[in-house]
This record gives structure tokens, C-alpha cells and sequence, in this order.
């Protein structure tokens, strides 16, 4: 059975159809009572009944309270694998953008940074910058 009809068999079942949190609590009863029955309908059945359930805006704390999981254990159980991926690829990208964009070096408390349209340079770069012009222009005397 493909999980598109079993999740139209947890609806019937739900006390309120319209509810995206009762429609997964019938879901988890159906998924104990196929157990032996489907083995990889299962879990799609249960992610297809998460997935609808986000999507009516219900919280991973809400969803988590159906399953018996903390808000954390119940995201990382369904939040697929290139969402994860993307998000620390992005978290990685944020990082970068925000470093020296010439000694690469990391915002944070003690490093003061100046931000340009074409980067952002650190007070120990631009202290060794100012060392640089005033060495040019001793020279230049």
C-alpha cells in the first residue's frame, strides 16, 4: 500500500480529520498495528504525516508530544538529510562572509571589524595596512 492511502486510512480513523495532529496520532496507531505487515510504508506513512502536519504549521514541539520525543530527538528524526546539509552549508558560507576578507579571521567579541561594500577588513589588518603606508611614505621623503 503506498503511504498516500495509508495516511487517507489514518484520516478516516482520526477523531478530527481536519486536525493535522489527530491525523498523526491516528497515523503512529496504524503504524503499530502494520508493524509486521509494511516495513518501509511505515516510515514513509509517518513522514508523510509530519511532512503534512508542518506544513498546516504545527511545531516540532506539538509533533514531538505525539511521538513521546523532545522538540530536538523529533527535527533531526524528520528533517531530511539535504535540509540538514543545506542548513550548515549556509551557516559555513555566513561565517566566511562575515571573516577578514584578508587574513580570514573570524568575527567575534574582541576582533573589531570595518565593513566596506567589497569586504570586511580587522583592526590587525588595518594596523599592519597603516604600518605599510607610513613605511611608503618615510621612503618617499
Amino acid at each position: 500500500m503506498e503511504a498516500s492511502e495509508l495516511l487517507e486510512r489514518a484520516r478516516s480513523r482520526a477523531s478530527d480529520p481536519e486536525n493535522p495532529l489527530e491525523v498523526l496520532s491516528a497515523a503512529i496507531a496504524l503504524c503499530r498495528d502494520l508493524s509486521g505487515e509494511a516495513g518501509g510504508e511505515v516510515d514513509a506513512l509517518l513522514d508523510l504525516a509530519v511532512c503534512r502536519a508542518r506544513e498546516a504549521g504545527v511545531s516540532w514541539t506539538a509533533i514531538g508530544e505525539r511521538f513521546g520525543y523532545i522538540r530536538r530527538s523529533t527535527r533531526r528524526r524528520f528533517t531530511p538529510a539535504f535540509a540538514i546539509a543545506h542548513r550548515h552549508l549556509v551557516n559555513r558560507r555566513m561565517k566566511r562572509d562575515a571573516a577578514c576578507s584578508f587574513c580570514r579571521r573570524p568575527p567575534g567579541p574582541r576582533v573589531h571589524m570595518v565593513h566596506g561594500e567589497g569586504g570586511r577588513i580587522c583592526d590587525r589588518c588595518v594596523a599592519l595596512a597603516g604600518d605599510i603606508v607610513a613605511g611608503l611614505a618615510r621612503r618617499g621623503r
